[in-house]
């Protein structure tokens, strides 16, 4: 009984999917690709951490196992809390920069698995909020056709 029950379902769900037709791509416009954009960086930048909140280990509660990748990491994450306070419209982090930090994340993974990466992943977080907004703030506008 209960395979008669599946072989119906599967059957079923076949010529239901035989059935459905793709649905076609309408183009879209520049204007609304544009707002579009608008929209899905203003949700990025609200779904971030609204405060930043520094996480920086002391040198005597560094675990002796992955001392020198947290640092790097820490270091890492400084320089860029050093370009934001520097320039207050200038980018925070090159890609070069976040290439880095993630690499410096792994190393500590690898080092020490048991760590906290959360309060440095929203460090890094803030800073590309940061980063967007400031972009977002200084790129021109286009006109409406």
């Amino acid at each position: 009984m209960v395979h008669l029950v599946t072989a119906g379902t599967t059957l079923g769900v076949r010529a239901l999917m035989k059935n459905k037709q793709p649905v076609p791509v309408k183009p879209i416009d520049q204007a609304t690709a544009n707002k579009n954009a608008a929209a899905n960086t203003a949700a990025i930048i609200a779904a971030q951490p609204k405060e930043l909140v520094l996480h920086r280990t002391p040198t005597d509660q560094l675990p002796k196992k992955a001392a020198e990748q947290i640092t790097a990491l820490e270091a890492q994450l400084e320089q860029c809390h050093a370009a934001m306070l520097a320039n207050p419209s200038g980018i925070i982090c090159t890609p070069e920069q976040r290439a880095a930090i993630q690499r410096a994340a792994v190393g500590v993974a690898r080092a020490q698995s048991s760590w906290n990466l959360q309060p440095y992943q929203q460090e890094m977080a803030y800073y590309q909020a940061e980063d967007a907004r400031r972009q977002q703030a200084v790129a021109p506008v286009a006109p409406a056709k």
